[in-house]
């Protein structure tokens, strides 16, 4: 029987020509043996294919070596359906609800009919699946029509959902021996790749993530494309451990977490102080700027946020209350009473830019499944401002937001890279002004020879924006700071000013945020320094410690007083504990200054002073040392 062949052209711009139905993995073969060794998936005229992939029409080609991020991916999703296939295989009662890779790793949700599984069932299936690595296991992939996925999977609540959900004409499905699931990503043939994994985690998840819905169980994992990544990330893991801002949280009695506001931070005296002292800093910055602070109430009528358009897109995520039978709405953002502000006065030309400010609590509703400490919260303070601007001035202003943004983020000594987010699908307005802000931003970028990536349609569904993504000790990446360029808000708010023809002209809105969360960015800091804050960041400065309650009390308290009446935060041990163990808590307490009085610093009418992580003590007279840490503080304040 005569078989056409195909003609495909590789990405080095040679071509091959073989037969039809010849398979991705054929191909790599032809190229070379190593070479096939080294290939995990391959693009076929622009979409991502498994190496069983069978080709039908002249197409290119570009492979996927297993260093690739697309196939690490692969990896933990074929793990992910490896863990289906077990957990369906080895226990009674489960029905498969999702398979998924997210930033942590590699997932698999399910329902249990009987009763759920446990820790020590992790072992069972972590040994069942090592089993199938080690041998190799074949996995079948194919594409079928809808309707015959339909029946496959009429009686599973949860596959069938995701049937009747993909609008594609053909299903892709993976089978396993007698298993067979959907899936959604190209999965990986060659298992004996998949042994640099590790199961994390059996936990307790909700349908669609939605707390309504029914519960399901988790099991979670890692993996990755070598056993040094793998070695890398586990080492990361145990660090990770010890500067977890949850922990330090506890260890220096910052904040705390109840029940009865879950994802609401409590913050205690010294958790406090941190606030208010970013808060602070940034407000000196901003005073320096010509920002004007304001304040506006937590609680606004629900017609306000249907006007500005935060109502469609952002209802979900908003609380509800009612009081005299009208309904309120909690704010999750800053933004519509900034403009009421703009709008309760008249403005001319001469009075723009206007640099509103606010350190406002804003209340957004998160699945209780994805509270993380302070990193994702339902109530959380925000460094917002609102600039109001004409045409001419947009590109300055925001150039003057990212110094100062530089200005901040170089205080804390973080590296930062920028993106560009561009016009979402779900954007308000017209687009030639979408184009002019795009371009606005692009310019001040550009002509500033800032470099930045394009993150492409996931702008404000007000407008585009530029994110700044922080880079902490440990080398992760935290978005924080944003500035959004907004032409609609003001149109929809019918805000307006002078101009020089004395005509009403609609202002721009750029907005603005520094620490994106002041909640977050402390969590951040938490563990970009491990819990050792700067001087001035730090809630409690110095410690003094008496050798001898009895005999040397008085003096300590003395020296207290001295402090105080700087500025400076300082608290005594008076306990009856050995010194070895005060210094010792002092150092785990992470106090910058321990200041050690005995009766030779009193005869002397010195001070005897140990930094934190330092062994050496230093002498010095009061006023010399209250000299040296005011100075210290001040080169940020």
């Amino acid at each position: 029987m005569f078989v056409d062949n195909v003609k495909v052209k590789l990405s080095n711009n040679n071509e091959l020509e073989v037969p039809q139905e010849t398979t991705l993995l054929h191909v790599a073969k032809n190229i070379g043996s190593s070479f096939s060794k080294k290939a995990a998936l391959g693009y076929v005229n622009g979409v991502l294919k498994e190496l069983s992939y069978p080709l039908n029409k002249d197409c290119e080609i570009k492979f996927i070596t297993f260093e690739d991020q697309e196939a690490e991916k692969s990896i933990k999703y074929t793990l992910s359906f490896l863990i289906s296939y077990i957990i369906q295989d080895q226990f009674e009662g489960i029905e498969i609800a999702d398979l998924g890779v997210n930033n942590e790793g590699f997932y698999c949700d399910f329902r249990t009919v009987f009763k759920n599984l446990n820790k020590e069932d992790l072992n069972t299936i972590n040994k069942a699946l090592s089993n199938i690595i080690n041998a190799n296991q074949t996995i079948t992939v194919s594409e079928i029509p809808k309707k015959e996925a339909q029946h496959i999977f009429s009686d599973t609540k949860y596959m069938n959902y995701h049937v009747e959900n993909n609008e594609d004409n053909n299903i892709k499905v993976a089978q396993i021996g007698a298993y067979t699931s959907l899936i959604s990503y190209p999965i990986i043939s060659n298992l004996s790749k998949l042994k640099n994994y590790k199961l994390i985690n059996i936990s307790s998840t909700n349908w669609l993530r939605d707390i309504n819905n029914e519960p399901l169980q988790r099991i979670s994992g890692i993996a990755f494309s070598s056993g040094e990544a793998l070695k890398d990330h586990e080492t990361f893991i145990e660090k990770y451990e010890n500067i977890n801002h949850r922990k330090i949280g506890k260890e220096l009695n910052l904040f705390t977490f109840s029940d009865h506001a879950p994802g609401m931070p409590f913050y205690k005296h010294n958790g406090q102080i941190i606030r208010l002292e970013l808060q602070n800093f940034l407000r000196k910055l901003q005073f320096e700027e010509d920002y004007e602070e304001v304040y506006t109430p937590f609680i606004m009528n629900e017609t306000l946020w249907k006007e500005s358009g935060h109502w469609e897109h952002y209802k979900d995520n908003m609380y509800f209350t009612e009081v005299d039978d009208i309904k309120y709405a909690l704010k999750p953002m800053n933004c519509p009473g900034h403009m009421l502000i703009y709008k309760n006065e008249h403005h001319s030309y001469r009075d723009l830019p206007i640099r509103m400010a606010e350190f406002g609590q804003v209340h957004r509703h998160e699945l209780s499944g994805s509270l993380n400490g302070l990193f994702r919260v339902r109530t959380f303070n925000q460094d917002d401002a609102h600039i109001y601007v004409t045409r001419n001035q947009i590109e300055n202003e925001i150039l003057n937001v990212l110094n100062l943004i530089d200005k901040v983020y170089t205080i804390f000594e973080f590296d930062y890279n920028i993106e560009l987010s561009t016009r979402p699908d779900d954007y308000m307005g017209d687009v030639n002004l979408w184009n002019f802000a795009e371009t606005s931003l692009e310019n001040v970028l550009n002509y500033n020879q800032l470099e930045y990536t394009i993150n492409k349609k996931d702008g404000a569904f007000y407008g585009p924006k530029i994110d700044i993504h922080i880079k902490d000790a440990l080398g992760r990446s935290h978005q924080c700071g944003t500035i959004q360029l907004d032409f609609q808000m003001p149109e929809t708010f019918d805000l307006s000013y002078i101009n020089e023809n004395n005509e009403k002209e609609r202002p721009v809105v750029i907005h603005r945020a520094v620490y994106g969360s002041i909640d977050r960015f402390l969590g951040i800091l938490l563990e970009h320094y491990a819990g050792h804050l700067p001087l001035w960041l730090a809630p409690n400065q110095v410690k003094v410690i008496p050798v001898n309650n009895k005999i040397h009390l008085d003096h300590v308290d003395n020296i207290k007083k001295r402090l105080k009446s700087k500025g400076i935060r300082v608290n005594i041990d008076n306990t009856e504990e050995k010194m070895g163990y005060k210094i010792r808590n002092a150092q785990l307490q992470k106090v910058p200054y321990t200041i050690v009085i005995g009766d030779k610093e009193i005869n002397d009418n010195t001070i005897s002073v140990r930094k934190y992580r330092e062994n050496e003590e230093k002498i010095y007279n009061l006023e010399e040392f209250i000299e040296k840490i005011i100075n210290e503080i001040n080169l940020i304040r």
